[in-house]
């Protein structure tokens, strides 16, 4: 996500990021960079001090403090060129600064570095875009000791017959698809400080507050059990959940379909 408000720095940017394979949003003030990474669960922020109705560094900070944001790499791109801007974006927890003018293939190595050192550290799953690993169990951990706290967990089913069938393509898309839609139902039925992280391959993670959590769990086992069969191109409908598809040699498979399973843990 670029949070940028000079039109044709942005789209010069999304121009030259596009062609090397990301996927860009933009954010032309800290409104809607507010809303947008909330709703986009990006792989990295990339972001200007200097915007039309806030601070790039009290925008940062905002992220840093909240537990849905608080782990995507974010990089400052700025004309401020102070030491002191410099080091007053890397105290607030940005991955990296650079200063404009600047060179697009230095940035997009900075950019490429910061993504990698995540999913390395395991902060952030590169196709979900959501805290994963050594981040979600500790939350998980602490919500534990929380009685304000509810965890519920999400579980895939039948993502191995999906991969083997579809490739890991077709099977990264399912997952992102699944989590925005966890996130969609988070954003308009949980609040601010719930979370929702990516515990291993197949299995998610809400942390909410009890009174919320079975409404949430329903909501997300509904929406994607609903819509799972759009997941398989040229498929038949079979009863007792399964589907019938074609391979390109013409031959056909009987294959489960992708359900999710929920349980609340406290």
């Amino acid at each position: 996500m670029i949070v940028e408000d000079n039109e044709e720095v942005a789209q010069m940017l999304v121009l030259f990021l596009n062609s090397r394979g990301y996927k860009v949003s933009v954010a032309p003030d800290g409104a809607a960079a507010r809303q947008l990474v909330r709703e986009s669960l990006p792989n990295l922020i990339l972001m200007d001090v200097g915007l039309p109705d806030t601070d790039g560094y009290e925008l940062l900070k905002e992220f840093r403090q909240s537990l849905r944001t608080r782990y995507i790499p974010a990089i400052f791109l700025t004309q401020r060129n102070k030491k002191a801007d410099r080091f007053a974006g890397l105290e607030l927890g940005a991955d990296d600064f650079l200063t404009k003018p600047f060179d697009l293939e230095e940035l997009f190595l900075r950019i490429q570095n910061a993504v990698q050192r995540a999913t390395r550290e395991n902060l952030g799953d590169p196709h979900t875009g959501l805290p994963t690993g050594r981040v979600a169990r500790e939350e998980v951990a602490a919500a534990k000791a929380r009685p304000d706290r509810a965890i519920v967990e999400l579980r895939l089913r039948h993502m191995s017959d999906f991969r083997d069938f579809y490739g890991a393509l077709a099977s990264a898309d399912l997952m992102r698809y699944a989590a925005l839609m966890m996130n969609r139902t988070l954003n308009a039925l949980g609040a601010a400080d719930d979370f929702l992280g990516h515990l291993d391959e197949t299995t998610f993670v809400v942390i909410t507050a009890p009174e919320r959590a079975d409404l949430i769990r329903r909501t997300m086992v509904e929406r994607f059990n609903a819509d799972a069969v759009q997941h398989y191109s040229l498929a038949e409908v079979l009863g007792g959940d399964k589907v019938k598809v074609r391979a390109p040699s013409g031959k056909e498979y009987v294959l489960p379909l992708v359900k999710i399973e929920a349980s609340t843990l406290k």
